[in-house]
C-alpha cells in the first residue's frame, strides 16, 4: 500500500537504519536507470533528499556537507558523485561497526554475584526514575526502556550478556546532543553501572581457560591410626 511508512521497518538503531535506508534507496535508483525511467535527475534528486531528510531527522550528522543540493543539474552531477560515494562509505562502516559490535557482543559474558546484581539493579531503578523525568520523544523514551528491560532481564542469570546494555549507554551518549545538561545525573547511575560490568569483565578475563584450570584436589589420604598394640609391641626391645 502507497500509505505505509517505509521507515517503520528499518532497525531500532539510527545509524544502522541510515546504512539500511541507504541501501534500499540506491537499489530502486539502479532499477530506475536499468529501466530508463529517469530524467534531468529526479530520482538521484529523490535519493539525495531521503537521505538528508533522515540524516537530519536523527541529528546524525553523516550528510552535513551536503545539506544544499545544488539547482543546476550540470553542478548536480558532480555533487551527486561525491554525495554517492559518501554515503555508500559511511554506511559500510556503519554495517561493519555493528557486525564487529555483535561478535565482540556475543562473546561479552560476564559472572556477577549478589551483591554485583542488588547493587545493578538498584543503580537500574534510578536509570529508569530519570529516563521518566527527561523530555524526550515517546518512541525514543521507549526504545530506551526496551534496551534497559533487555539487560535488566539479564542481570539474574548465571551468566549476563552485556550488550543491551551497552548499546542503551550508546542510544543515552546519542540523545546527549539534544539535552545535554538534563542527562548528566543519568549518565552518573549509567558510569557506575559500567564500572561494575568493567569489574566483573577484569575478573572474568583474570580467570586460566576452562582447560588449564586445575581441579581441585581431594585433601591427601592420612595413614590410619596405629592400634594400641601396634605401639606397645614397639615400645618392647624383645
Amino acid at each position: 500500500m502507497e500509505d505505509e511508512n517505509e521507515y517503520i521497518e528499518l532497525p531500532d538503531d539510527p545509524e544502522q537504519a541510515f546504512a539500511a535506508l541507504q541501501r534500499r534507496k540506491y537499489k530502486s535508483l539502479e532499477q530506475a536507470w536499468e529501466d530508463n525511467r529517469n530524467g534531468s535527475f529526479y530520482c538521484e534528486r529523490q535519493y539525495v533528499d531521503t537521505l538528508l531528510a533522515f540524516d537530519e531527522v536523527h541529528s546524525l550528522g553523516i550528510l552535513t556537507e551536503f545539506r544544499n543540493p545544488p539547482n543546476n543539474d550540470s553542478k548536480f552531477s558532480d555533487f551527486f558523485q561525491d554525495f554517492r560515494r559518501h554515503a555508500e562509505i559511511a554506511s559500510q562502516k556503519i554495517m561493519m561497526e555493528a557486525a564487529r559490535r555483535m561478535k565482540t557482543g556475543a562473546s561479552t559474558i560476564i559472572i556477577l554475584d549478589a551483591a554485583a546484581r542488588s547493587a545493578i539493579h538498584t543503580l537500574i531503578e534510578k536509570i529508569r526514575e530519570k529516563l521518566n523525568e527527561l523530555k524526550l520523544p515517546e518512541s525514543k523514551r521507549d526504545a530506551l526502556f526496551n534496551k534497559l528491560n533487555s539487560f535488566a532481564a539479564e542481570i539474574d542469570r548465571n551468566r549476563t550478556r552485556t550488550e543491551a546494555f551497552y548499546a542503551f549507554a550508546l542510544d543515552v551518549a546519542r540523545t546527549a546532543r539534544e539535552i545535554n545538561d538534563e542527562l548528566k545525573p543519568l549518565q552518573q547511575s549509567i558510569d557506575r553501572v559500567l564500572g561494575w560490568l568493567d569489574k566483573a569483565s577484569k575478573w572474568k578475563d583474570a580467570l586460566p581457560p576452562w582447560s588449564e584450570r586445575k581441579k581441585i584436589e581431594p585433601p591427601p589420604k592420612r595413614l590410619p591410626k596405629p592400634e594400641l598394640s601396634d605401639i606397645i609391641d614397639d615400645d618392647i626391645p624383645f
